[in-house]
């Protein structure tokens, strides 16, 4: 009996269907550094909203999920705009 080669990815998808494996240090560190540089450009923006709009499902009525995708993307006023200072990258 041959075993199945261990598949590797990251375990966050949007996708319902894909196969969810855990992530490892490394990645999850990468995923921050992207977030963390990503969301201080989007947000506020239509860009940000369309994020929001593909993430909303998956945080309605959740608390605080739902109010930090809300102040991560589109209404980034409760948000520290000189947080670089925890630059990750």
């Amino acid at each position: 009996m041959t075993e199945k080669p261990v598949r590797y990815g990251p375990g966050i998808q949007l996708d319902d269907d894909v196969e969810v494996l855990p992530l490892d240090k490394s990645e999850i560190e990468v995923q921050l550094a992207i977030a963390s540089f990503v969301i201080r450009r989007v947000q506020g923006t239509s860009a940000g909203e369309e994020i929001f709009n593909g993430l909303i499902r998956r945080f309605e009525n959740r608390y605080p999920h739902h109010k930090l995708l809300t102040q991560y993307l589109i209404n980034p006023g409760y948000l520290d705009s000189h947080a670089d200072a925890e630059d990750i990258y």
